[in-house]
């Protein structure tokens, strides 16, 4: 990402690879800079190379590719049928117990969105069994999302942000399935301790 200690050659030539195969200019990438916050942007219009303070961006413009960054982290991609609006949140564990998800359908409400009209996909995060966390996490999010065993305690993040989604009225949520820490296809900060992130990106044509 921007910003990263990654070579910035590298990772501009990444995002107009993604550009070009979303048919989109490069300045249609919208990026937050994410610092696991409860902060949700509503987008109007490009920001070229300037990323958005927000852990989740929505928007009704056409022309516009909302993207999330995570490694570990559940991004989350949305789309409502109604006023064709469209974002997506970046669902860390900080964010989460701040009510990211809740204020971001917050939003959606203000741009006249309909909840029954959502389609809602959770894509690749780490799975329980391979998120190891201390044990003031069931001061977080209680024992019905903690697992102790032994000596050690996990959490299911995933799960957290399924049962806040159902708390808000949606119905109608797609899971990938998909752990980043097991599938070496992904990049997970847990497994390869780097800086470096995937791209989750929505665009409506």
């Amino acid at each position: 990402g921007i910003g990263s200690k990654d070579d910035s050659k590298n990772v501009d030539k990444n995002l107009e690879i993604i550009a070009k195969n979303f048919k989109i200019e490069r300045k249609g990438l919208i990026l937050m800079n994410q610092t696991h916050s409860n902060e949700v942007k509503i987008i109007e219009k490009e920001s070229g190379l300037i990323k958005v303070n927000s852990d989740a961006i929505v928007t009704t413009k056409d022309n516009l590719a909302l993207c999330v960054l995570t490694a570990d982290c559940a991004p989350i991609l949305f789309f409502e049928s109604k006023k064709k609006i469209i974002g997506c949140i970046h669902a860390g564990w900080r964010g989460t117990i701040n009510g990211i998800i809740e204020n971001t359908f917050k939003k959606i409400q203000e741009l006249g969105g309909d909840i029954n009209k959502l389609t809602v996909c959770i894509g690749p995060c780490i799975d329980k069994k391979n998120y190891e966390v201390k044990n003031e996490f069931i001061d977080y999010f209680g024992n019905e999302f903690i697992d102790k065993v032994e000596d050690k305690f996990f959490c299911n993040l995933k799960g957290v942000a399924s049962s806040q989604l159902q708390e808000l009225g949606i119905k109608n949520v797609i899971d990938c399935n998909q752990c980043t820490y097991e599938n070496e296809n992904y990049h997970s900060y847990r497994r390869n301790k780097t800086s470096k992130r995937m791209i989750g990106l929505i665009y409506y044509e």
